[in-house]
C-alpha cells in the first residue's frame, strides 16, 4: 500500500469519530486573579471551545456586585488528526463593590437544544491598600530577575528615592518584547494620585541585550512633582499585546504540517512593580516671608517697554523667569502697592522646555504701570524666591531698579490736581471725573402704549414663536435619541415590549407553548436590559431578580417574576405539553409583570 493510500485510508476512520464528536461543545471560566484589593480589576475570561467555528455566546452568570465591562474576544483554532479545533474567550474586566469572598456562577451556553455549564469562580476582595497573599496572575510578568528569558516584560524605575514636594522625579517605564507582536501595545500609565506628571519625551524604541537575550524596548519616561509629603505610591504600569500562540508539533502527528496555517495570537498583558519614594516637606529654616512654594532653580528679570511716558499713560514691565522645576506651577512675583503707580495685571504666559529629560522653561508676567505724577519715579526691585532641592536651602533673587521719566499731561488731558476744598460742597479730595447732575428729570411717562403690548401683536407673534419652540424640542429628542443610545433604548422600551407580548399572544393562541415562552421571557428581559442600557443575553433569572430587590420593587412582583421563569423554564425543559389555559395565565401574568415594572425606576 502506497503512503497516499495509508493517508486516505486514516482519513475514512477518522471520519465517524469526528461526526459522532459534533456536538461535544465545552465550557470554562477562569479569573486572572484569586485575591484582588478594593478598587482593582481582575479580568473574567470565559471560553467556549467546540468542533466547529460557530460557537454560541454564553449567558453571563449573576454579576449583580461587580461593575463590568467587555474587554473583546479572542479565537484560537487547530487542527489536530483531521479533526478542527476552535476555542473563543470572551474576556470581561470586573471591578468588585466591596469586600468579601463572592463565589461567581457557572456561565452557560445552550447549544442544540442542549445546555452546558462551565466551573465556578471564586474572588477575595480585600479592603484598599491590603496585602493580597495568594494572588494568581496568569500569563502576567512580573519585573525582571536575574535569568529570566521570557518573551516580553516590563520594568519600572525612578531617578531618586527621596525627594522634596514639587521637587521632579523622573519615572522610566521600559516595555521589552522579543517577540513579533500581532497588535499595537494598549499601554495603561501607572497610577500617580499625588502627582502633578509630564511627559518628558516621545516614547524611544532601541535594542538591549538582557541575560543574554535580544529585546526590543520602547521607553516612555515621565516627569512627577509630589504635591505632598510622606511615602507617596507609585502604581503598577501595565502592557497588554497579542504574541504569537502556537501549539506544539507531534512528530508521529502526519498533519503537523498544518499547524504553521492556524498560528493563532493570544493576549498577554505585563506589569511592572509598584514603587515608593519618600517625599519631604519643605523645611520651615530660612523661608521667606513672601515664599509661594516654588521648587527649582530659578532667575528672574525684568525689563521696560519705554523710559518716558506721561502721567496716566501706562508703560509695560516684563517680568521674566527662567529655570528647571515645574514652570507651570512657578507664581507670579509679588508687587506692592506703590504710592506714585496704579499698577494692573496685563499678561502672563510660559514656555515648558524638555532637555535631557529635566523640565524647566521660561514664565513671563506683564503689568502694566500708570503714574500719577510727573518727574523722575522709580519702580522698585521685585524679589522672587525659590527652594533649590540641590542646595536644600531657599533663595531670593531681585530685578534692578527702573527710572522713568514721567512728562507732565499734554492740556485737555486727565491728571492729578490738588484740592481744594469748597464751603457747602462734600466731595472727596480722591473723587476724578464729576459730572453735573440734573436735579429734575423732566417728563419720562409714556404718551401712548407701546405696540409690543397690544392684544393683536402678542397673539400674532406668539404663534411662531410656539411653532419654532415644539419644532425645536422635536429635533432636540430626535438627536438625543440619534447620540444616546442608552437614551433611545429607554424611551422605546416600553413600546417594543408591547410589540413582544402581541407577537407572545398570537404564539399562546396557536399552541406553542415552548416559542411563546421564550418571547415572555426576552419580553422582560428586553425590557430591564433597555432601561439599563445593556444587553439581554448577559441577563439570567437570578440576575434580574436582584436588579428587581435594587430597585425597590415590593415582594408581590418578585414572586410573579419568578413563577413565569419557573413556568418558562418548565416549558422549554420538560417533554410534557402546557396546557393551554396555564399558557394564557401566564400571557396574563408577563401583562402584569410589565405593567408593575413602569412604577419602579430602574437604574
Amino acid at each position: 500500500m502506497s503512503r497516499v493510500s495509508r493517508i486516505f485510508f486514516v482519513l475514512l476512520c477518522l471520519i465517524p469519530a469526528a461526526l459522532a464528536a459534533q456536538d461535544d461543545i465545552s465550557i470554562a471560566m477562569s479569573l486572572s486573579r484569586d485575591v484582588v484589593n478594593l478598587g482593582s480589576q481582575v479580568t473574567l475570561t470565559i471560553t467556549v471551545s467546540g468542533p466547529q467555528q460557530n460557537l454560541p455566546k454564553p449567558e453571563l452568570p449573576n454579576l449583580s456586585m461587580f461593575d463590568y465591562y467587555p474587554q473583546g474576544t479572542s479565537t484560537n483554532i487547530s487542527i489536530v488528526n483531521g479533526r478542527v479545533e476552535a476555542a473563543l474567550a470572551y474576556n470581561y474586566l470586573l471591578t468588585p463593590r466591596r469586600e468579601g469572598t463572592f463565589v461567581i456562577k457557572p456561565a452557560v451556553v445552550v447549544y442544540n437544544q442542549k445546555r452546558y455549564e462551565s466551573n465556578d469562580a471564586t474572588l477575595k476582595v480585600l479592603a484598599a491598600g491590603a496585602t493580597a497573599r495568594h494572588d494568581k496572575r496568569p500569563q502576567e510578568q512580573p519585573d525582571t530577575q536575574e535569568g529570566d528569558d521570557r518573551p516580553i516584560f516590563l520594568t519600572a524605575e525612578v531617578n531618586k528615592k527621596r525627594a522634596y514636594v514639587n521637587e521632579q522625579i523622573t519615572l522610566r517605564v521600559k516595555f521589552y518584547h522579543a517577540v513579533q507582536l500581532y497588535s499595537q501595545p494598549d499601554y495603561t500609565a501607572p497610577q500617580t494620585t499625588d502627582f502633578w506628571t509630564d511627559i518628558i519625551d516621545p516614547q524611544k524604541s532601541y535594542y538591549e541585550v538582557v541575560n543574554g537575550k535580544r529585546y526590543k524596548v520602547i521607553e516612555i519616561n515621565t516627569a512627577l512633582f509630589p504635591t505632598r509629603s510622606g511615602d507617596l505610591k507609585i502604581g503598577s504600569a501595565m502592557v497588554t499585546a497579542t504574541v504569537p500562540s502556537k501549539r506544539r508539533s507531534r512528530r508521529l502527528d502526519p498533519f503537523t504540517v498544518f499547524d504553521d496555517f492556524f498560528v493563532q495570537g493570544e493576549k498577554v498583558t505585563a506589569r511592572s512593580k509598584p514603587l515608593s519614594v519618600t517625599v519631604r516637606p519643605l523645611p520651615a529654616e530660612g523661608k521667606p516671608t513672601d515664599f509661594s512654594g516654588t521648587v527649582g532653580n530659578f532667575k528672574i528679570s525684568s525689563s521696560v517697554d519705554k523710559a518716558a511716558v506721561e502721567v496716566n499713560q501706562p508703560v509695560t514691565v516684563t517680568y521674566k523667569i527662567t529655570g528647571t522645576g515645574n514652570i507651570a506651577t512657578v507664581a507670579e512675583p509679588a508687587i506692592g502697592d506703590l504710592k506714585d503707580f496704579r499698577i494692573y495685571r496685563a499678561s502672563s504666559s510660559e514656555k515648558v522646555s524638555k532637555l535631557n529629560g529635566v523640565i524647566g522653561g521660561t514664565k513671563i508676567f506683564e503689568e502694566a504701570y500708570i503714574p500719577k505724577r510727573a518727574g523722575k519715579l522709580t519702580i522698585p526691585p521685585v524679589e522672587f524666591s525659590f527652594f533649590d532641592p540641590t542646595s536644600g536651602s531657599y533663595k531670593v533673587f531681585s530685578t534692578r531698579a527702573i527710572i522713568l521719566n514721567v512728562t507732565p499731561a499734554e492740556e485737555g488731558e486727565y491728571a492729578d490736581m490738588p484740592f481744594r476744598p469748597v464751603a457747602g460742597r462734600v466731595v472727596d479730595p480722591n473723587a476724578k471725573d464729576i459730572r453735573f447732575i440734573k436735579t429734575s428729570p423732566g417728563e419720562i411717562g409714556l404718551r401712548k402704549p407701546l405696540v409690543i403690548f397690544r392684544p393683536v401683536y402678542l397673539v400674532i407673534n406668539i404663534i411662531p414663536v410656539l411653532v419654532l419652540a415644539a419644532v425645536w424640542v422635536g429635533s432636540k429628542r430626535r438627536e438625543k435619541l440619534a447620540s444616546d443610545l442608552g437614551y433611545a433604548r429607554s424611551s422605546g422600551a416600553r413600546k417594543l415590549a408591547k410589540k413582544r407580548l402581541a407577537a407572545a399572544s398570537k404564539l399562546a393562541r396557536s399552541n406553542r407553548a415552548t416559542e411563546f415562552y421564550a418571547e415572555i421571557r426576552l419580553a422582560i428581559f428586553s425590557y430591564i436590559a433597555d432601561k439599563l442600557n445593556i444587553s439581554p443575553h448577559g441577563l439570567t433569572s437570578d440576575g434580574l431578580l436582584d436588579i428587581l430587590k435594587e430597585a425597590g420593587s415590593d415582594e408581590e412582583l418578585e414572586r410573579w417574576t419568578a413563577d413565569l421563569f419557573r413556568r418558562a423554564d418548565f416549558a422549554q425543559y420538560s417533554a410534557v405539553d402546557v396546557p393551554q389555559h396555564e399558557v394564557m395565565q401566564s400571557l396574563k401574568l408577563a401583562e402584569k409583570i410589565l405593567v408593575r415594572l413602569e412604577e419602579i425606576s430602574i437604574a
